[in-house]
């Protein structure tokens, strides 16, 4: 049952409050890509406990082990206990068997004495004495057979429960190191399964953003911590920022942008000509509006501490860099800030 336990403890996982309220609902690739940086990320938060929970099964092994031991012994004690109490019950109905023939022949010496003639009062006497001792022996001597065949009982009614014991123990070794296994195996095969399911994902990308553009509108979008972003991506974005909390990068940003906005920060930005330039002709790189996964809720703009992540060497850049694939975000290699499924 203990193995049953730990095997649902692990199986569940918690889905942040915001993201799960809000189910991707826009293009057949982004739902299959939300379902599957779910289903990696719940994989990935299930082998953490999984091997946080090997070491308790592993311990247990040997606790079980001792049980065991204990258990033998005790069929051994009793085995013993069995045998000493048999050869006791022996003896008491052999006891009984001799004071029953002894009272026989005092009854039958009594008998004799009464006929006899002369009638002597003082052998007679003798007789029922003798028969009176006989018949106190016999008494004796069943009772001490009944206190031994009741020890007998006892004794192999101990010996039953002990070896019923073994067996349980047994099982419960078998089952330890069954645990044990099942768990390693578990953990060695995590990597490769969670690996397949971020390739089917990051495979799936690009589709995502061909699709949205074609289907996307701001019902699509949600808010996680007060940043819109597509509910696509909702579900692994508030992970992410969840866990760079729990590191000690507390992160904030921009997501989506309207079209209009776009343009405006087209402008802001010095670029050429809101329509034609290129993003890298902008002061700051600025996507062509209609181009820039913002407006589709796909990417965003990371902030720490207030302001926007300012190069690569920065914490947040680093923190991000070596674990934001795991949430499905890609870098922008320009801009340390921006962040997308696709990195761009």
């Amino acid at each position: 049952m203990f193995v049953l336990a730990v095997l649902v403890a692990v199986a569940g996982s918690a889905v942040p409050a915001q993201a799960a309220t809000s189910a991707p609902t826009s293009a057949t690739a982004g739902v299959s890509w939300s379902r599957l940086m779910k289903r990696k990320l719940d994989l990935a938060a299930a082998s953490v406990k999984l091997s946080a929970t090997l070491p308790t099964l592993k311990a247990a092994v040997p606790a079980r082990n001792a049980d065991l031991v204990k258990a033998q012994m005790a069929v051994t004690t009793a085995g013993l206990a069995v045998v000493g109490v048999t050869a006791k019950d022996g003896v008491a109905k052999a006891n009984l068997a001799a004071a029953k023939t002894a009272a026989a022949t005092a009854k039958t010496a009594l008998t004799v004495a009464q006929k006899a003639k002369p009638a002597s009062r003082t052998r007679v006497a003798a007789a029922r004495k003798a028969l009176d001792s006989a018949a106190a022996t016999v008494k004796k001597r069943d009772t001490a057979l009944r206190t031994a065949w009741n020890g007998l009982v006892a004794a192999r009614t101990t010996q039953t429960a002990a070896a019923a014991k073994v067996a349980t123990a047994t099982a419960a070794i078998v089952a330890a190191n069954q645990a044990v296994a099942d768990f390693q195996q578990k953990i060695t095969g995590m990597p490769a399964l969670i690996a397949s399911v971020a390739t089917q994902a990051s495979a799936l990308s690009r589709n995502v953003v061909d699709q949205s553009r074609a289907s996307f509108t701001v019902a699509d979008t949600t808010k996680v911590y007060g940043i819109t972003v597509n509910k696509i991506v909702a579900y692994p974005f508030q992970h992410m920022l969840d866990d760079a909390a729990k590191a000690g990068i507390k992160m904030s940003g921009g997501g989506f942008r309207t079209r209009e906005q776009q343009i405006a920060l087209r402008t802001t930005n010095g670029c050429p000509d809101v329509w034609t330039a290129p993003a890298s002709s902008c002061r700051v790189p600025t996507a062509i509006p209609g181009r820039s996964l913002h407006e589709l809720g796909l990417a965003i703009d990371l902030s720490c501490g207030g302001k926007t992540i300012p190069n690569h060497a920065s914490p947040a850049y680093k923190w991000l860099a070596a674990n934001a694939s795991k949430y499905g975000f890609t870098n922008l290699p320009s801009e340390a800030w921006h962040w997308s499924i696709t990195g761009s």
